[in-house]
């Protein structure tokens, strides 16, 4: 790789989960394609609610529309409400108007290599604070805890959506896989053993309307930590995430999970935790 080269690609790198939100919002204001891929990471999907019904948009669509489609006229602004974020996860929301419509962004993000990647995207215009919605997202990762813990794939399928990723970070790499493919891990898990007793403890929870996000740790039957991160929507279904990540804490952040918030203002954090189920 050339020096000039080289230094485009560093200079193109977001080294931290605040760069990678400004760079998708830079990308909306200048309809630009090239800054929505340095935003978001290839697989990314934007799952948006609209009239109760969910558009999904993949990332081919989305650089064709900015290619193709006038940009909304009007106000263009992309504010970051809080950031919750691990050693290579992070969560945020986002407030984010487009022309005359207010919408809640929920942004799911990832180190990789040496730059933070949106990994994930739910949006709604005009969502509103429902506690009925915090609920209901926090249902859903009891449902996902207690699918692990008895490597049952009824319950997995029922906390996980369809055309949803479930993803890591490897050696600083994304790993992707479908929930098919979990399903046929779990049998395999099942086959050798009962269940992961796995022990939560902690989660974050924030919901507005359709739409939310939930960020819980967990101990496992043979002691290592972990921290997940999900986006989570109503469906047709009911309540599934769209994308999750997991990560393995190291021995040094053992304990809940590291948490950094960014907050423009005190009103602006998120949902107090819910109190975690120690229990298996």
């Amino acid at each position: 790789m050339s020096m000039i080269v080289l230094a485009a690609a560093v200079a193109a790198a977001n080294p931290t989960p605040q760069a990678a939100i400004a760079a998708y919002g830079e990308a909306i204001a200048r309809n630009d394609p090239a800054m929505l891929a340095r935003a978001f990471q290839p697989s990314a999907i934007m799952y948006c609610i609209r009239n109760g019904a969910i558009r999904a948009t993949y990332q081919a669509q989305w650089k064709t529309r900015m290619r193709t489609e006038t940009p909304v006229a009007g106000s263009n602004s992309t504010k970051i409400d809080w950031l919750d974020q691990g050693a290579d996860t992070a969560l945020a929301r986002v407030a984010a108007v487009r022309g005359d419509k207010a919408f809640t962004d929920y942004l799911l993000l990832a180190r990789i290599g040496d730059s933070w990647r949106v990994i994930g995207k739910l949006c709604q215009a005009d969502a509103r604070d429902i506690p009925a919605s915090r609920a209901a997202v926090s249902a859903v990762i009891d449902t996902k805890l207690a699918s692990d813990r008895a490597w049952d794939t009824a319950l997995l399928a029922a906390s996980i959506d369809q055309r949803a990723l479930v993803m890591t970070v490897e050696d600083s790499e994304l790993v992707a896989a479908t929930l098919a493919e979990w399903q046929a891990r779990y049998v395999d898990r099942r086959a050798t053993s009962p269940g992961n007793a796995v022990i939560e403890t902690s989660r974050m929870i924030d919901a507005r309307g359709d739409i939310g996000v939930a960020r819980w740790s967990f101990r496992a039957r043979d002691g290592s930590e972990w921290t997940d991160r999900a986006l989570v929507t109503r469906t047709p279904a009911g309540w599934r995430m769209m994308a999750l990540v997991f990560v393995k804490e190291p021995a040094t952040a053992r304990g809940p999970a590291r948490r950094s918030l960014f907050s423009p203002s005190p009103a602006a954090s998120p949902s107090t935790p819910n109190t975690p189920s120690a229990s298996p």
